[in-house]
């Protein structure tokens, strides 16, 4: 190439280049101004979300517990900073802030998991506790969650956001079948009750008469008796006089409020699939036994709850009262079967508190039998029991 034409080149190469830089500066300069730079609009938006974020009230949720951030948090998260390229002033997350935040409460929401013990004495429980698996909460994982929840909050009436957090299970080191060759593995099925509003001596029996069925374990093909295992029900034993349904009278005997425990094993039992042997409902419908058509009478001699455990391995009975409420849990080993419960319906019901109910029980087995089970009660109206006050009172 001459050296004529390779000046003129070189002098058209820097035209070019110079008219290139102009157009960049020129885009810089009037997309800055109006506002129409892509990222300065997504920005805007950032803005917008983060001032209405600042009002909000979150709850940051995992499955174990829940955390209120009150808006006086969520303002100390969000700052105030300046673009490089625009000096445009925005506002952002601090991810420091939320960390340092969530660092503080992960030591509440952290949960450790439980390994299982199981102690037998006498034949009897004394001691039980199923695995139960931990939590820890992923801290990186949570501050880009809550980050992108606040960036994403839109107005609402309640100002409240719900955000999940980002927990890494725990998992148990000692299970059940690594501490009992029983084949108590797992839950089969819970039975609850409510007896809130209970007279003291009601509430004592019951808290009693639960303790005795705590730990009892049954073998394969045993039957349950409640009044066998029972036992006396009278004041040596700890019992207190208490209202009981007894020849179409209200009358206070020692054990009233035993039906409560009665009741709510019965109904772990049939959730749990197991054949019902024994089953009586009771004189008339009583509020702590609702739904109505879900529950056992027991008096000692006379009337009694019984039932078999056809699973292949043992099962565990365990009772526990919470507040008001009492459970029944039966532990052991699923074989496979479905339970499907139907009910309790109520029908017939009349205007004197008179009532009948039915409740249908379907058990398929995993060799594909089904066997269905209708419990009927029949009660008769609360205006036929006249109470018999205690003399002594």
């Amino acid at each position: 190439m001459k050296p004529a034409t390779a000046k003129i080149a070189i002098s058209i190469c820097a035209l070019g280049l110079i008219f290139v830089l102009g157009q960049i500066v020129y885009y810089n300069k009037k997309f800055a101004s109006t506002g129409k730079d892509h990222r300065i609009v997504l920005d805007g938006r950032l803005t917008a979300n983060l001032n209405v974020a600042m009002g909000y009230k979150l709850v940051l949720r995992t499955d174990a517990k829940d955390v209120i951030v009150q808006p006086a948090e969520v303002r100390r998260w969000i700052e105030d900073y300046a673009r490089d390229y625009t000096g445009q002033k925005e506002l952002r997350v601090n991810p420091e802030k939320v960390s340092l935040f969530i660092q503080k409460v992960s030591e509440t929401m952290n949960v450790p998991a439980t390994n299982a013990r199981l102690t037998i004495t006498d034949g009897k429980v004394s001691e039980f506790t199923p695995s139960k698996n931990g939590q820890k909460l992923n801290i990186p994982a949570t501050v880009t969650n809550i980050t992108a929840g606040l960036v994403r909050i839109n107005q609402s009436s309640e100002q409240t956001a719900i955000i999940n957090l980002s927990v890494d299970k725990i998992e148990a080191e000692v299970t059940l079948d690594k501490v009992n060759k029983l084949g108590i593995n797992e839950l089969l099925a819970r039975g609850e009750s409510d007896f809130s509003g209970s007279p003291k001596f009601r509430t004592q029996n019951i808290n009693i008469g639960s303790r005795k069925f705590n730990g009892i374990i049954l073998a394969p093909e045993e039957n349950f008796s409640f009044n066998q295992l029972l036992g006396e029900v009278t004041a040596s034993t700890g019992f207190v006089p208490e209202l009981v349904i007894k020849s179409g009278k209200l009358i206070p005997e020692y054990g009233g409020g035993l039906c409560q425990v009665s009741t709510t094993l019965f109904r772990a039992a049939v959730e749990a699939g197991l054949p019902i042997l024994e089953r009586r409902p009771h004189s008339l419908p009583v509020r702590y036994y609702n739904p109505q058509g879900f529950d056992a009478t027991i008096y000692p001699g006379v009337v009694d709850l019984k039932f078999k455990n056809d699973t292949l391995a043992y099962i565990l009975i365990q009772s526990k009262i919470v507040g008001s409420k009492l459970y029944f849990e039966i532990y052991g080993t699923r074989d496979g079967r479905q339970v499907t419960i139907d009910g309790p319906r109520q029908y017939d019901i009349q205007k004197n508190g008179a009532l009948k109910a039915e409740l249908i029980r379907t058990v398929v087995y995993p060799d594909g039998q089904e066997k269905k089970d209708i419990f009927r009660s029949s009660y008769k109206s609360p205006s036929l029991f006249p109470i018999v006050r205690n003399p002594l009172e």
